[in-house]
């Protein structure tokens, strides 16, 4: 009875998760086959449910954001499909394919593609190998500079070894944080509307004009006033922008995003 019970417990779960998996598993099927057939428009509807899908939002991987991102860029949406190539992006920055078809996309909206060290580091190897292996080797050296510190004390090389290799893997750990884009982007946003947008001095229609921004540029938004956003998008160009011509790139990371 005591094994019946411990089974039971073991299979409910799996039980639950079956039919999300099984719904996954058809709707993404389904999706793939629109956009292989050469329905793009019918591929992006299924495969925005498919992310926007509460259930299933947790265990999104970067194939289906860039997937989405294939599908609305054969559509000619050009600016939603560099906001999906960039949370492909920020599951897996090592994600190649994704970061040739944003290049390519930004290039197209007249935009440079994303550069910098950072952007180069996070695609050379992936933030979190960098936490966790960092972590772990900075932690197995303290260990061994304890021991050596009681068995040891006269070793001294090996202590001056041990404590270089605690700030080389705590430090490669920092690095990690600092360069994981997912903990980077939660003010981000991108620019979604087909045409640009005109920013403002204040948040108002017939406030003065401050410049335009590109459709597919990446914005840091500041601040927010009802239907309004106050962004900056870079060479110190910053005002109100409606809100409804953005999305944030995290989705979901502040309201009125989708």
């Amino acid at each position: 009875m005591k094994r019946t019970l411990i089974l039971l417990a073991l299979l409910l779960p799996m039980v639950g998760m079956a039919p999300v998996r099984a719904d996954f598993s058809a709707g993404l099927q389904g999706a793939n086959e629109a956009l292989t057939s050469g329905h793009p428009i019918d591929a992006v509807t299924r495969y925005r449910a498919l992310t926007s899908d509460p259930a299933l939002r947790g265990s999104g991987a970067p194939e289906l954001w860039y997937d989405l991102g294939l599908a609305e860029e054969k559509t000619g949406d050009l600016p939603a499909a560099s906001l999906s190539y960039r949370r492909a992006l920020l599951l897996d920055p090592t994600f190649v394919p994704a970061r040739k078809m944003l290049a390519g996309v930004l290039v197209s909206l007249g935009l440079p593609a994303p550069s910098g060290r950072i952007e180069f580091l996070a695609a050379a190897i992936h933030p979190e190998i960098l936490i966790v292996t960092g972590s772990i080797v900075g932690w197995i050296a303290i260990l061994a500079l304890i021991l050596l510190a009681f068995l040891a004390p006269h070793r001294k090389y090996l202590i001056a070894l041990c404590v270089l290799i605690v700030i080389a893997g705590h430090g490669a750990s920092a690095l990690g944080t600092l360069v994981d884009p997912r903990r980077t982007s939660a003010d981000k946003a991108v620019v979604t509307a087909k045409k640009p947008p005109v920013l403002r001095a204040t948040p108002a229609d017939n406030a003065e004009s401050v410049g335009t921004l590109a459709p597919g540029t990446a914005v840091s938004v500041l601040s927010r006033n009802g239907s309004w956003w106050y962004v900056s998008g870079g060479s110190a160009l910053t005002g109100w922008i409606p809100a409804d011509t953005v999305t944030t790139l995290l989705p979901g990371s502040l309201s009125g995003g989708s």
